[in-house]
This record gives structure tokens, sequence and C-alpha cells, in this order.
């Protein structure tokens, strides 16, 4: 069973790449406060800031993930 951080970074990762190749504005917007929220809630986990997440390649995120 995959844990929650596992999760919560797998979704944020997910959704900052949604964010970044949504075509509408209101499409990245609603990404981005996805993101926001699983990063959010994986700072909360962890007890780190993982903003940076919300600013980082995603490739790169995918190859720590």
């Amino acid at each position: 069973m995959e844990s929650n951080e596992s999760y919560y970074r797998r979704r944020a990762t997910q959704e900052i790449v949604a964010a970044r190749n949504a075509i509408t504005a209101d499409a990245k917007a609603r990404r981005r406060l996805l993101a926001e929220s699983y990063v959010r809630r994986l700072s909360e986990l962890t007890g780190a800031d993982e903003s940076f997440m919300l600013d980082a390649n995603p490739a790169r995120l995918q190859e720590v993930a």
C-alpha cells in the first residue's frame, strides 16, 4: 500500500504538471489550487516546508518521487 507521504507527493507532482500544461487560465488556476492543497497536506504530514515543489521543474520532481 502506498504511504500517505508518497500519495500526496505524487498527486502534487501530477497537479503541478497538469497546471503547467493547462490550456485555459481557469484550468491552470484550478490545477494550481489542487497542487497547493496536496503540498500543504504533505507539509503537515512531514513537518517540512514542501512549498518548493510549486516552483520546481516537474521533471525533477518525478525523479525524486
